[in-house]
């Protein structure tokens, strides 16, 4: 209980930007660990905690591109890693969603309830793992299925409803994907459960480690007779190739927040980390995080200067 109560406070004072002077800052000779996930917003976070930390006189060690959801996870709790960017949608789909005990606070549609699925899943990572989330982007990164406009226009299909008719009624699909969406309960069965559809294995061109760049990739230049294509809510991508994501009304994806998930123990030698980051990670809503990920798919930046250029730009850093 005791454990309980103190990694919870932690995780509200970070949440509401904890500005407290740690005696020992800069630590030097301990570095903070970054790591992120493999696509492209995930590295371009990193390099936003990165940068941001460094500016503030702190020593830093970039870990980004570490892996996939599990790698980085696992790397966290085992102390490898300091901190990473994630997501309420993938926390609450991947561990808690199916804890007994969890279930009545987790509930029908929390998942879809940005305020609820973060809460519960920074208070049960706070107490269970001493892992602190400071505060959420407004961003909504979600999984989507994302088709060509003219595919979308000459089949008269904008939503998943009418997509599951199509595939239901033998339509022709090949969906590009990653093989982390392919299996996650949160990615494509989560949709296939929702709306009443199943794609067979000669449907999928599962890509190994796949981001949405290369998916998205695979969808515009129509390989191997691409039509559908994984994709996240903030990918810029979607707006260089006008792809159409179709909607999702009836909920199958729960909220992705980004958010800096620290371990208790570095949060606590330096609590004014939230006090940096907070205010970062407030701006990041779609608009903002699709021009951040299309400046490095589409203009070419490297995601530590997409990451500069931005946080100099908004007045984060000198």
């Amino acid at each position: 209980m005791k454990k309980y109560i103190i990694a919870l406070s932690v995780a509200l004072a970070a949440l509401f930007g904890a500005t407290a002077v740690a005696q020992d800052a800069p630590n030097a000779g301990d570095p903070i660990v970054v790591g992120s996930k493999q696509f492209t917003e995930q590295i371009v976070l990193g390099h936003v905690i990165l940068e941001a930390l460094k500016d503030a006189g702190y020593e830093v060690e970039d870990r980004t591109n570490l892996g996939g959801t599990a790698v980085n996870r696992d790397a966290l709790e085992a102390g490898e890693i300091d901190v990473y960017p994630n997501y309420n949608g993938t926390a609450i789909s991947n561990w808690y969603r199916d804890i007994p005990w969890a279930q009545e606070a987790i509930g029908e549609g929390t998942s879809g309830d940005a305020y609820a699925s973060f809460a519960t899943v920074a208070s049960y990572d706070a107490a269970l793992f001493d892992l602190i989330w400071l505060r959420p982007a407004p961003a909504n990164n979600t999984y989507a299925l994302a088709v060509t406009r003219q595919w979308s226009e000459e089949n008269g299909i904008t939503t998943l409803p009418e997509f599951a008719e199509y595939v239901n009624n033998g339509g022709e699909v090949v969906l590009s994907t990653g093989d982390e969406f392919a299996q996650r309960p949160d990615g494509l069965p989560a949709f296939e459960r929702t709306y009443g559809f199943d794609l067979t294995e000669d449907q999928l061109i599962i890509i190994a480690g796949a981001t949405p760049a290369q998916t998205e990739q695979a969808l515009f230049e129509g390989a191997n007779g691409v039509n559908v294509a994984m994709a996240y809510g903030t990918d810029g991508a979607l707006l260089a190739y006008d792809f159409v994501v179709l909607e999702d009304p009836d909920g199958a994806q729960p909220v992705f927040q980004p958010t800096p998930v620290f371990r208790g123990e570095t949060i606590r030698a330096y609590p004014e980390i939230a006090g940096i980051l907070n205010p970062i990670f407030a701006t990041f809503d779609n608009p903002t995080l699709q021009g951040l990920n299309a400046s490095v798919e589409v203009d070419g930046l490297s995601p530590q200067l997409a990451a500069q250029t931005y946080l100099i730009d908004n007045g984060f850093i000198e």
